[in-house]
This record gives C-alpha cells, sequence and structure tokens, in this order.
C-alpha cells in the first residue's frame, strides 16, 4: 500500500477532532460512522502510533495525536481548498455566509471590503455581526470569524490574515500637543478588553519607551471610543486601516506621530466545511487582497 493511500484517512482523523465525534465526522464526510472509525484506525496501525484515545462518550488526542493533528489538517486542508478551487471556476458561489467581526472593523475600508465581495458573488447572502466579545464561533452558529490581535487557543484553523501599523489616535486639536510619549502622561488611555495594560512604543531614533498609564478605561465597542476621543483628554490604538479615511477627514488626530507602535494582526477562524468553508475562503481571500490594495495609497502622516 503507498502512503498516498493515506490521504483519505488522515481528512477522516482531522475531522474527527475538529467535529469531536465519529458521527459527526461521519455526517461531514457523507460516510457511515464505522467506517470512519476503520480508516482512523488504519491510519494508527499504519504509523504504528495511538492518536486518539475513545471512550462511549468523548474522544481525546494522545501525545502523538497532538503532534500528527498540525500535519493531517495542513493536508487535508490543502486537498479541499484545492478541490473548491477547480469547483468554483466552474460554478458561482452561492449560500449564506455569517461573519462576526469586531465592532473595529466598522469603517469606510472595510464597508468597501463588503460592498466588493458582494458585487462580486451575489449569489452569497451576507449576516455580519459586529461584536466585540470573544464568542465561541461554533456556539454563536457563524461561519468566519475576524478577531483583531489575538485569535486565542481555538481548536479550529486560525489563519493571519495580515498585520497592520497600528496607530495612536486622538482628538485632532489634541494632536499637535501630543508629540512625545512625556505628552501621554495626565490622558486617558482607552483600550479593548483584549490590548495588553502596557503600552509599547519606537521613536524616531530606535529607542523604545514603554508605560503603563495610570489612567486607563477598558471600553469594547469602537464607535464608543471615537466618542470618548472627540471629547478630548484620551488616546487610543487603532488598527490604520481602520481609521484611515476619518485621519485624511481631519475627524481623529495622530498621538506621537514620529513613534511607531507593535503591529495589530488580523485573523480568521473558520468553523465550517464544504460550502461554507468554501464561501469563507472567497471572503478571506477577498479582504486581503482588497487589503493589500490600499496598502498602496499613501498612509496619513
Amino acid at each position: 500500500m503507498s502512503d498516498l493511500d493515506l490521504l483519505r484517512p488522515m481528512l477522516a482523523f482531522a475531522t474527527v477532532v475538529e467535529t469531536g465525534s465519529f458521527r459527526a465526522a461521519a455526517d461531514r464526510l457523507a460516510l457511515s460512522p464505522p467506517y470512519v472509525s476503520q480508516m482512523v484506525s488504519d491510519l494508527e496501525a499504519r504509523l504504528g502510533r495511538q492518536l486518539l484515545y475513545r471512550s462511549t462518550r468523548r474522544i481525546a488526542l494522545t501525545a502523538e495525536g497532538e503532534a500528527f493533528l498540525p500535519h493531517a489538517r495542513t493536508l487535508s486542508e490543502a486537498f479541499l481548498q484545492g478541490l473548491d478551487t477547480v469547483r468554483d471556476a466552474r460554478r458561482g458561489l452561492t449560500g449564506r455566509l455569517r461573519i462576526s467581526a469586531p465592532t473595529v472593523l466598522a469603517s469606510p475600508a472595510f464597508a468597501r471590503v463588503v460592498s466588493g465581495f458582494a458585487a462580486d458573488h451575489p449569489g452569497i447572502r451576507l449576516e455580519i455581526d459586529m461584536d466585540d466579545r470573544a464568542i465561541d464561533p461554533v456556539a454563536a452558529k457563524v461561519d468566519l470569524a475576524l478577531r483583531i490581535g489575538d485569535p486565542g487557543e481555538e481548536s479550529r484553523l486560525a489563519r493571519k490574515l495580515f498585520t497592520t501599523r497600528g496607530v495612536l489616535c486622538c482628538a485632532p486639536a489634541l494632536a499637535p500637543k501630543v508629540l512625545t510619549p512625556e505628552d501621554l502622561h495626565g490622558l486617558t488611555w482607552i483600550r479593548s478588553p483584549s490590548t495588553p495594560s502596557r503600552l509599547s512604543l519606537c521613536g524616531p531614533a530606535g529607542q523604545e519607551h514603554i508605560t503603563a498609564p495610570e489612567q486607563q478605561m477598558v471600553v469594547n465597542n469602537a464607535a464608543l471610543v471615537r466618542s470618548l476621543l472627540l471629547d478630548g483628554g484620551c488616546y487610543a490604538l487603532f488598527p490604520e486601516f481602520t481609521v484611515r479615511d476619518a485621519l485624511q477627514a481631519g475627524h481623529l488626530g495622530i498621538a506621537c506621530p514620529d513613534w511607531s507602535v507593535p503591529g495589530v494582526s488580523v485573523h480568521a477562524l473558520y468553523t465550517e466545511r464544504r460550502t461554507a468553508l468554501t464561501n469563507a475562503r472567497a471572503f478571506v481571500d477577498h479582504v486581503q487582497v482588497s487589503l493589500a490594495a490600499m496598502d498602496t495609497r499613501p498612509a496619513p502622516g
């Protein structure tokens, strides 16, 4: 038997782990539970290692299973994505795509991305829920979850989309008075629950400044953060692409413009397969292409 014959059992193994049971994996793969169980057993026999602990109530990964899972996922995802690519060339995408996204993405830039995707794929019914809570995508029944910063310890497939420049924003009238980290003293730092309580800045000469502001306010809604900024006396960190339009229009100002802050990463968490996964991948690909095009525009200084 060739090692290529292990591809299907590897796909079955990865699906069992993702769905949490042989029955759920069988439903997803359109196979019988005994056949899925036999494929995983055959895989273990070929590898000479036990990958799963089995009981009547649950399954759990062995140490060897933990080590093997990332490779099985990579191969099975590449296989499925290849099939989706070929199939998508022959038919338009259809169905519903449910997306969860943080409110910081409620910006003109993201609206253009969404509008462009909807125009390119009229057969997809988009449902977008803007929510800053760290929800469980599966429990919330969404197909794709977008997250700013740390994606969390999710067992589902997480894909890093891009890293964008972070920008310290404040009221336009306040910006000329806040040129260095020392000028931040006495101001309130408004941060999201997922942002660390310490702020690191890098100066124009490479000098590093780390501060833990005494006055902090934790807010989990980007619209409220922007309103608080306009009242003055505070500053907040945003992904640059989400505030680009506001900065260019003069609705927000940049604090410490000659100092840089760590980049902000955006991740996508897939939670379904087949049609929903194909649609989610198409949306993620569209996001990456659209934002890459935006990055060719001069950044506000």
